[in-house]
């Protein structure tokens, strides 16, 4: 399970933050610049964008960018809490890369105090919070990023600063784990604040924060705000107003105090001899068993998950090792427990343009939050697959495809095992509750590219078994689900 900050930092900041003799002189300046000393609460408002991170469609390029046609944040400095109100807009077709599909508004209202994260469901109305623990640290730190809450928890923590070529940088420490550095620039303002978080695939992961076009909005705050994570934009905002010392009350919901991840549960269903499908959560797998081995195919989410699903598969193919562990793509949310894969002394299997994104996941620091791999520093082992690739025992044959004609990635594989006529697939086709419930409109060129990529390649397909959803699934429906007649096996 992954850890969280406490925070007592937010107790701290609720105290008085009077500048004393023993605060650097350029810190001070700043808290009178912002007038942090007497802002408690701030509410600001402008529109822009945020991107889908983790997302995008080679591991080379920006994520995925998405319309916010409204965004409000509402923080109390006090409380250690804030809201965060979203609009999000999209079109009929999605960025190029992945993300979670809508078309027309999304409303999203994020949610933290101290430790306790939550998401606020836009419908039905009074639907209870749904707890959000993970998102926990990385929220805390938004609030303590904005340049009046940098100044507030750099006084409450014995931050330190040192003149450089930009201005003056000021670095501490928040919850006893988490650095966070800013520089202020010559004008007194905050310019840039950098902080790391843990994220499973690329270890402490720095977020950074740049501030600019300062105007006076009754206080002195930033008109553009563009922030980014593992080197990419995650949110660009052009701020319209801003509010002091609104009245800002955000209390924890019951259900929401104290909230933990719920427990994996990784169920098995046999699907044909020696295959077996992986489910229980919201990402499942495939084990396929060969001779003198094992092929795991995709140890999604997180090092939680993955090592869960790595214990089932040692459980119903047992006295063999995993030989190889197929990742279907880059996307983070499958790739999360690729690391326990890499430990485990696996080679992974997994698109060539993957390569470099997969030798550099292996080395990537992980001192927030260590992993196994972080101990064993076992060296990664890649085996690449271009068009087209095998693994083959002599008796079972995988037959590994690129999903070609695909906006979601590039390097998407798909498992086929010719013998069982079962076809593996993440994200491009995730049935519907039922065969009549209607597929929303964002899937279907999803849908078409696989049913292409089925016919192109004369595959007699019986079985689909997606990555997501409650089901299988076969051509039929799925010709159905891009508008197609079917011409394979239904």
């Amino acid at each position: 399970m992954r850890k969280f900050m406490t925070l007592a930092v937010a107790c701290i900041l609720a105290l008085a933050i009077a500048p004393s003799a023993q605060q650097p002189d350029a810190l001070k300046a700043a808290v009178d610049t912002l007038n942090a000393a007497k802002i408690n609460t701030l509410q600001y408002s402008g529109s822009g964008a945020n991107f889908s991170v983790g997302q995008n469609f080679t591991p080379n390029e920006p994520w995925p960018r998405v319309t916010v046609k409204s965004y409000t944040a509402s923080i109390n400095y006090g409380t250690g809490s804030m809201r965060q109100e979203l609009v999000r807009e999209m079109g009929t077709v999605m960025p190029r890369g992945g993300g979670g599909p809508f078309t027309g508004e999304q409303r999203q209202n994020l949610v933290v105090r101290g430790s306790d994260a939550w998401n606020v469901p836009a419908a039905p109305p009074g639907a209870a919070a749904a707890p959000a623990p993970a998102a926990a640290a990385e929220r805390m730190l938004a609030l303590w990023a904005t340049p009046q809450g940098f100044v507030k928890a750099a006084m409450a923590n014995n931050a330190t600063t040192k003149k450089t070529k930009d201005g003056t940088e000021v670095s501490f420490t928040v919850g006893g784990k988490y650095k966070m550095t800013g520089i202020l620039n010559a004008q007194n303002q905050v310019a840039r604040v950098q902080t790391w978080i843990d994220q499973p695939i690329v270890g402490d992961m720095l977020v950074e924060t740049v501030y600019s076009g300062y105007k006076d909005f009754g206080v002195s705050f930033p008109s553009h705000i563009v922030q980014s994570q593992d080197g990419f934009p995650s949110l660009d905002l052009t701020i319209t107003s801003v509010t002091v010392n609104p009245a800002v009350d955000i209390t924890v919901p019951d259900n929401v105090r104290g909230a933990q991840p719920p427990a994996v549960r990784v169920e098995s269903t046999k699907m044909a001899d020696g295959v077996y499908y992986l489910t229980g959560g919201t990402h499942h797998s495939l084990v396929v068993e060969m001779k003198d081995h094992i092929v795991l195919v995709d140890t999604p989410n997180d090092a939680a998950r993955a090592l869960a699903v790595i214990a089932k598969t040692k459980e119903v193919v047992p006295n063999k090792p995993i030989r190889y562990v197929v990742t279907s793509h880059h996307h983070w949310d499958h790739l999360g427990g690729i690391r326990s894969a890499i430990d485990e002394g696996a080679t992974i299997v997994t698109h060539q343009t993957n390569k470099a994104f997969l030798e550099r996941v292996a080395k990537t620091p992980h001192t927030l939050n260590p992993d196994r791999l972080s101990t064993s520093k076992k060296a990664v082992k890649i085996q690449t697959v271009g068009d087209m690739g095998k693994l083959t025992d002599g008796a079972r044959t995988i037959e590994l495809y690129n999903l070609t004609g695909y906006e979601h990635t590039r390097d998407m594989l798909i498992v086929y095992l010719p013998k069982e006529k079962i076809l593996a697939e993440p994200d491009a086709f995730t049935p519907p509750a039922t065969p009549t419930t209607p597929l929303v409109i964002t899937a279907v060129p999803y849908a078409a590219a696989l049913y292409d990529n089925i016919q192109r390649r004369k595959l007699d397909v019986q079985t689909i078994a997606p990555f997501h959803g409650g089901r299988t699934s076969n051509v039929g429906e799925l010709a159905r689900a891009a508008g197609k007649t079917a011409t394979v096996s239904q």
